[in-house]
């Protein structure tokens, strides 16, 4: 009879411990369900994201940010072409006054510069476009400043052939260099204007004959052998000039 009693407490034992190892188990699988449940933080790729963000969300604000990003590149593309588009404004000061080519165009007749009656002929012309700003303490007399164009394709004794004496569109000035007129674009008539302390004036020009003797084009005269001279012929500071060069200007 005692050996009955210890048989079922024995059968007991081993039934509470398997019981207590299912409960176990039960709980372990809870647990891991739970995890899992929690992974929804998680992307579908594996990566973490942040705490309340879906993938939908994640997705979005990736999209937005490369949007931004390509923005950013497209506008610096831009900032950079602009930059190289644009010509150089370059200056020079000469007693009292600073001198900027505005541009420098390549014409194929003398159209730009006709009056009324006058002829149009065709040949090789460049034209200099200036802004003139009077930067010192007295009044600046622009017919005291003489406008000159050298060139080593530029030959300076064949201009009086075609244009004597007058020289309005090249005259002879030693064997590479020539100087022509400064004149207004809105009236065509040569500058004798006298500036004010602070004063800047536009809107001006000098118009050189690059080939007087020929219709074609001077193939010697480029914009990186050539420069605009300004000198003082009178007044103060008399013989003293300035040059400015025109390579990087666009025809």
């Amino acid at each position: 009879m005692t050996i009955e009693k210890g048989g079922r407490a024995r059968k007991t034992g081993m039934l509470i411990a398997v019981i207590a190892l299912m409960l176990i188990l039960a709980i372990s699988i809870v647990s891991c369900g739970g995890k899992s449940k929690s992974t929804a933080g998680k992307s579908e790729a594996g990566l973490k994201l942040p705490q309340g963000m879906t993938d939908k969300e994640l997705k979005a604000a990736k999209n937005a940010k490369d949007l931004k990003s390509n923005e950013a590149k497209s506008e610096s593309s831009a900032t950079q072409q602009s930059a190289v588009s644009r010509p150089p404004a370059n200056s020079a000061d000469l007693s009292g006054a600073r001198f900027t080519v505005v541009s420098a165009l390549r014409n194929a007749s003398n159209k730009k510069v006709l009056l009324s009656g006058q002829r149009e002929v065709t040949g090789d012309y460049l034209e200099v476009e200036l802004a003139i700003e009077n930067i010192g303490d007295e009044l600046v007399d622009l017919t005291q400043y003489s406008f000159r164009l050298e060139s080593p394709g530029i030959e300076a004794d064949t201009y009086s052939d075609y244009y004597g004496n007058v020289g309005a569109l090249g005259k002879y000035i030693s064997e590479h260099t020539i100087s022509a007129i400064l004149l207004d674009y809105s009236n065509l008539k040569p500058v004798d204007y006298k500036l004010k302390i602070g004063e800047k004036l536009e809107s001006v020009f000098v118009f050189f004959d690059l080939n007087p003797l020929n219709t074609a084009r001077n193939e010697g005269v480029t914009k990186d052998n050539t420069k605009l001279i300004i000198r003082k012929v009178r007044g103060s500071d008399y013989g003293e000039d300035v040059e400015i060069g025109l390579a990087g200007y666009p025809d």
